[in-house]
């Protein structure tokens, strides 16, 4: 029986140590081409061995070794020298390609330590596995610049980053080392097809503002919904406060948990709550105001293929 359960490898003897297991092995099949002339009607004769060791993937909660004693061959047709194919070996990692391929996999999503820690090998391998990986993926990804472009920032290491969407997607397209103007043009400069660009996303900060003008004249800028509303209720927040100062310590209760009320859409209130809010807005029509412009924003804040108004600018 195959323990390693890999077609092309014969197993030859398996010991249990206390590292884990060693698992001896040898090519399943004698090569049938030269790599080098390509030749498939060449004669081979054996040229030495090299005893290689190679890990895989971790059996029973114990580290597997793979060890191979790789014969070396000679093309008699071209004169030059290959050693056995391992198709399911990864010679530049010295592993099994299906251990490349969890490294690649678990280095998206955990530490480069903890992975390091699992299979028995040293964290530069891990990182040089994820790498190489990122390499292939920026070389075989086809980007397309989204219609629908978000601008954000995020907060790493105690740095703001620049950080770029696609909205339509609900994808991240890009994260920048910082979120300077500069940058944020030097980006938007460099896109392909950026005349494409219909709608820009972003927050209140100006220097985004500045560089999409600067760099997509023709998109439509729209202020994310969130940071519209959020200034919303902390205006109505702000307002509300300063009415709770001229009243006495009835009045303060009967309007008791007032600020949640004011806070909630219209629709999402009770009958009771909407009784509440109605007080409120009878003895003290300042705060219908900031209500009444709190519900605007929310609308002036949502996409523009949610509402009829054009953009917020």
């Amino acid at each position: 029986m195959n323990i390693l359960n890999i077609p092309s490898l014969k197993v030859t003897k398996t010991e249990l140590k206390d590292h884990g297991y060693e698992i001896w092995a040898e090519v399943a099949y004698p090569p049938d081409f030269c790599p080098n002339c390509g030749s498939m009607e060449a004669k081979f004769s054996k040229f030495g061995t090299k005893r290689q060791l190679f890990m895989d993937l971790p059996m029973h909660g114990k580290r597997v070794g793979i060890i191979i004693n790789r014969q070396r061959y000679l093309c008699k047709n071209c004169g030059s020298t290959f050693r056995e194919i391992l198709w399911d070996i990864d010679d530049d990692h010295m592993c099994t390609v299906r251990f490349t391929e969890y490294v690649q996999e678990q280095s998206l999503r955990r530490t480069f330590t903890s992975i390091a820690d699992e299979l028995g090998i040293s964290e530069g391998t891990v990182r040089n596995i994820f790498n190489k990986y990122i390499d292939f993926l920026e070389t075989s990804h086809q980007f397309v610049t989204p219609r629908w472009l978000g601008i954000d920032e995020i907060h790493i290491l105690g740095k703001p980053r620049g950080v770029i969407a696609n909205v339509e997607e609900n994808v991240l397209v890009d994260l920048l080392v910082d979120r300077n103007k500069e940058t944020i043009i030097r980006y938007l400069s460099h896109l392909p097809d950026r005349v494409g660009v219909e709608i820009v996303t972003m927050d209140m900060w100006q220097p985004y503002r500045d560089a999409v003008r600067q760099t997509l004249p023709n998109a439509v800028i729209v202020v994310d919904k969130f940071h519209v509303v959020r200034m919303a209720n902390q205006a109505v927040e702000t307002i509300r406060k300063n009415i709770r100062k001229e009243l006495d310590a009835k009045q303060r209760r009967q309007l008791k948990n007032d600020r949640f009320l004011m806070l909630k859409r219209r629709k999402d209130l009770t009958p009771m709550e909407q009784m509440i809010l109605e007080t409120w807005t009878l003895n003290f029509p300042v705060s219908s105001k900031p209500t009444s412009l709190k519900k605007r924003s929310m609308r002036y804040g949502m996409h523009p293929t949610q509402r009829k108004h054009k953009s917020v600018t």
